[in-house]
C-alpha cells in the first residue's frame, strides 16, 4: 500500500507541476517554430506595434534612419532616431525611454519591465520582457 501511496504522490506531482510542463510547452513550441525570432507580426502603414507605448517604424524611405514612435502616456507621442537603417542596433525602452547602447541605463532598471528592439538589415525584431513575447517585423524598403 506504501508504494501504491508513493507512486501517486509522485505521478500527481509530475503530472500537476507546472515548472514541468510550461518546459515541455516550451521545448514543443520551439520545436514547431514558435518563438519570437520566427514569429512574424505585419505592419499597418509601415508602422509596427511593439505594445501600447511603443512602435516601430518599419518602412525606411521617409526616414533613412532606424526610428521609434514612444507613447509614455495617451496624450503624449515622442519619436527616437537612431543610426542609419543599413545598420544594426539595439535598444532598450524603459519607463517611456529610449536607451542605446552608448548610453548608461538607470539605477532603478528592471529588465522586466523593459523591451528590447534590434534593427536589422531586413527585420526589426523585439521582445517585451513584461508580456514575455517577441516577434519581427519585416523592413518595408521603398
Amino acid at each position: 500500500m506504501k508504494i501504491v501511496r508513493g507512486a501517486l504522490i509522485v505521478f500527481l506531482t509530475f503530472s500537476t507541476c507546472p515548472h514541468i510542463t510550461s518546459q515541455s510547452a516550451k521545448i514543443d513550441a520551439a520545436k514547431q517554430g514558435d518563438s519570437f525570432a520566427t514569429r512574424q507580426e505585419f505592419s499597418k502603414g509601415g508602422i509596427g506595434m511593439v505594445n501600447k507605448h511603443l512602435y516601430v517604424i518599419v518602412r525606411s524611405a521617409r526616414n533613412e534612419r532606424n526610428e521609434l514612435i514612444v507613447k509614455p502616456t495617451e496624450e503624449t507621442e515622442a519619436r527616437w532616431y537612431g543610426k542609419s537603417a543599413t545598420q544594426t542596433e539595439a535598444v532598450i525602452f524603459f519607463d517611456g525611454k529610449i536607451y542605446s547602447s552608448s548610453q548608461n541605463l538607470p539605477a532603478d532598471f528592471d529588465l522586466s519591465k523593459s523591451v528590447l528592439v534590434s534593427f536589422e538589415s531586413e527585420k526589426v525584431r523585439f521582445f517585451d520582457f513584461q508580456s514575455m513575447y517577441g516577434a519581427y517585423y519585416k523592413r518595408i524598403h521603398d
